[in-house]
């Protein structure tokens, strides 16, 4: 008998093996349900800090694109589109690269190690180890990490309280923030 062909099965067999994928097609179902919801709260809860659903569905695709020129093409398209309504000013020659502000290849570099810091990604740059590139990158991952892991909390307590109108609990182990003690003492 050959993988997936199960006409030599008894019916019973058949109607178990049919059960079998049933409840991993159910079980991935309700995974999937799960997780959807998941999304959703995500999206309402980033929605309420102002970031609508498109922007991160934009940036979720230009993130995964397996063609990282894609994303920049588009925006190219894009932006000559709205020029051409006249929505924004033109782009110097209409190419998106040679505008004035354009960053240089090191600034490409930081912020991709940034990117890649603050999203929690790999440690690994993809440039040679231990070329200028690499520790460039490498310096800017950790300083993306670190700024996230630090300020996140604090962010998220921002946040938390402005939605329950409470004050967010003082960073110190002091309750008065110190200011109450020194005036106290004069």
């Amino acid at each position: 008998m050959t993988a997936g062909h199960n006409s030599q099965l008894a019916e019973k067999d058949r109607q178990k093996l049919f059960s079998y994928y049933h409840q991993k097609d159910r079980d991935i179902a309700a995974k999937i349900k799960a997780l959807g919801e998941e999304k959703k709260a995500n999206r309402q809860n980033a929605k309420a800090s102002g970031f609508p659903a498109q922007k991160l569905d934009h940036y979720l695709k230009a993130f995964q694109a397996e063609d990282q020129q894609k994303p920049v093409d588009k925006l190219k398209s894009d932006r000559e589109n709205l020029e051409w309504i006249g929505l924004i000013p033109a782009t110097s020659g209409g190419d998106l690269l040679k505008q004035a502000d354009r960053v240089d290849g090191d600034q490409l570099i930081q912020a991709k190690g940034y990117h890649a810091g603050l999203t929690n990604l790999d440690r690994v740059s993809g440039y040679d180890g231990g070329s200028a590139d690499d520790k460039l990158w490498l310096e800017a991952y950790d300083a993306g990490k670190r700024e996230y892991e630090t300020d996140i909390p604090d962010i998220l307590a921002r946040i938390e309280a402005a939605r329950t109108n409470e004050e967010p609990a003082p960073d110190t182990d002091d309750p008065f923030g110190g200011e109450a003690m020194a005036e106290a003492a004069e």
